[in-house]
Formats: C-alpha cells, structure tokens, sequence
C-alpha cells in the first residue's frame, strides 16, 4: 500500500516484532511498495534486515465480516508456504520466518495481522505482464517445480478453490442501493454514480461468470498447489539471476491455470518448459479464461467494498479509485 494505516501504532508493531520474534528494532521505516498489505523495512540491533508485513483482515482478497475467518485463512496459506520452503526445500520460496513459539502469523488487532520474513537481497518490478518469452519460460519452470509437490503435502493444509468472489456480497448489494446518496466517504459518491452507468453490464458479468464456473468445475485434471498471483511484482530476482517468489497469502489447492494464466501468452509461450518438468498433463483454455474473469470481478468488488465503507482521501484510497475505474471501463466494453 501506498500510505501507511493511520490507526496503526509503529510502537504497537515494534512490541510485537520483539515479544514474538524476539527481533530487538532499530529501524522501522515504513515502504510504500505492492498493493493490499502494508508493509515495513524492519533492522534489528545486529543490522540483520526483515520484510514485516500487516494485512488489514477487513479488506482484500481474504477479507470477511468476520476477521477471525480472514485471520484462518491467512494462517492457513502462509502455514502452506513454509512447509513448502522448510519441507519441499523450495529454494525459491520467500515465506514468513516462524516466531519463538513456530506460529508464522500474529494478530496485532481485530482488523490487523503480521508476518515477518528475511529481506532478499535483489530487484523486482512494477506490476504488469511478463516482458520477455525467456521471462515467461523461466517462471514457467518455477511454477512446475511448485505444482509438483502437490502429492507432498499434508491434506488440510493448504486452503482449496472455492471459486468465490471476495467482497461480492457487498457489490450486490452496492448494485441495489444505487437510488440514494452514499455518504461513507470522499469517494462514495463517485462509485455510485460510477455503478450506476456500468452496473448492468457488470450484474452481466457476474453471471457469465457464474456459468463458466459451473462449465469448468467438471474438469477431470487434477488440482495443485498454487500460488494464485505470480506476476512479476511478486518475484525476486537474486544477484545470482534466480527467481524468488513472495506474497503467499493467495496460496491455494487450485487448477493449474490459477497461476499459469499469469504466464503463459496467447501463444502459451512457456508450456513445453512447464510439461518438461511435470509431464504429460493438459491446459484448459476456459479456466484460463476463468481466472482471467475472477481477477478483473474481485478487484472491482474490493474497491467497491471499500469506499462503501468509511474511509478517507490518501494515496491508497486515489489509487484505488483509479484501478476500480479502469475495471469498470474494461468490464463495460467487453
């Protein structure tokens, strides 16, 4: 996120960071990269860096009107990304480091949590899709390794697909309250107005969606362990040119076409790479497709949610007016 929480205490987070991990904080200063969890630059006395991350549990891709469920559920999939670092020895996993009692996940507040992980040395870049066929081949080699320890993980860990469209219960509801004025901040008025010239086309949407869920659950191939958003924000490269992937939190039992629909182009440049490391399996097109429809649906769904809820004008909140925009415009034209 762009601007940090304001009804977060730096002192608070401290505490936390030296009663749980026993990391004794010289230097916190907060980093205004990635889109959804806060994020801070943590140096403890020895001059060891760490990457410590807060998740709002009332927004986001796991957001619940019932934060403990949020909170289940991000234990859930970071629990799953540090078996898959500590177990399945994936070297390209960067996973939360686990505190003095093994947890890997705290509650800082009702609406907060935090991880803690080691800050790779390396570069990363702005979200957006790969540029180069050896970029998509490379990560399409980390992905089969990933989806290939699928049969080494201990059933119940990780989450599974449900399909589902976070926050869309508010969107509905946001899609039948259009008559009258919305006062929960300075951006309620906008979204409405905003909704009210797209809404059709987006209530069409949601049941094209809804058809092509029901289409593709018939699929026989089997499901893997996914890491739900690979796109290039989320890697690492290491000084050594290796691929290193970060932010777990979307890490779920799913089609392989979950993550590989962020990879692969029109001209699926990178399977024959992902086929020689895993074998002989088979590509879906219209759960390409699908996944395709989830994210353009859930994000719009997210920013809905949130400036139907009380907020007010920062970085976060502009730049999210701006995304749910270009959602909307998309989703009306196509």
């Amino acid at each position: 996120m762009l601007a940090e929480p304001t009804d977060l205490d730096r002192a608070e987070l401290a505490s936390a960071l030296g009663h749980h991990w026993r990391l004794r904080v010289a230097e916190l200063e907060y980093l205004p990269v990635g889109f959804g969890s806060h994020h801070w630059r943590a140096v403890d006395g020895d001059g060891v860096q760490h990457f410590v991350t807060v998740d709002d549990l009332e927004a986001g891709f796991q957001a619940s009107p019932d934060t403990d469920v949020a909170f289940a559920a991000l234990e859930r999939s970071f629990n799953t990304a540090a078996f898959l670092r500590d177990q399945a020895a994936l070297e390209f996993v960067v996973g939360p480091l686990p505190d003095d009692e093994g947890c890997v996940i705290r509650r800082l507040s009702r609406r907060y949590s935090v991880t803690v992980s080691l800050l790779v040395a390396g570069e990363s870049s702005q979200w957006g899709p790969w540029e180069s066929a050896a970029d998509r081949r490379a990560m399409s080699v980390v992905l089969a390794r990933l989806h290939a320890t699928t049969a080494e993980i201990p059933a119940g860990l990780p989450r599974r697909e449900d399909f589902a469209i976070p926050s869309r219960a508010v969107l509905v509801d946001a899609l039948a309250d259009l008559g009258d004025e919305w006062e929960s901040g300075p951006f309620a008025e906008s979204t409405r107005h905003l909704l009210a010239e797209t809404g059709s086309g987006l209530e069409r949407r949601l049941l094209e969606y809804d058809e092509l869920v029901a289409e593709v659950k018939g699929s026989s191939e089997p499901w893997v362990i996914t890491h739900g958003e690979p796109h290039r924000a989320n890697v690492i490269r290491a000084p050594d040119g290796s691929m290193l992937l970060v932010d777990w939190d979307t890490t779920l039992l799913a089609p392989r076409e979950r993550d590989l629909r962020m990879v692969l182009d029109d001209e699926l440049t990178g399977w024959e790479e992902y086929r020689a490391v895993l074998g002989d399996c088979a590509l879906d097109r219209r759960i390409i497709e699908l996944y395709r429809r989830w994210w353009d649906l859930a994000d719009t769904a997210i920013y809905v949610a949130l400036f139907r809820n009380p907020h007010e004008r920062d970085a976060n909140t502009v730049a999210s007016w701006e995304n749910l925009t270009h959602y909307l415009a998309s989703l009306s034209k196509s």
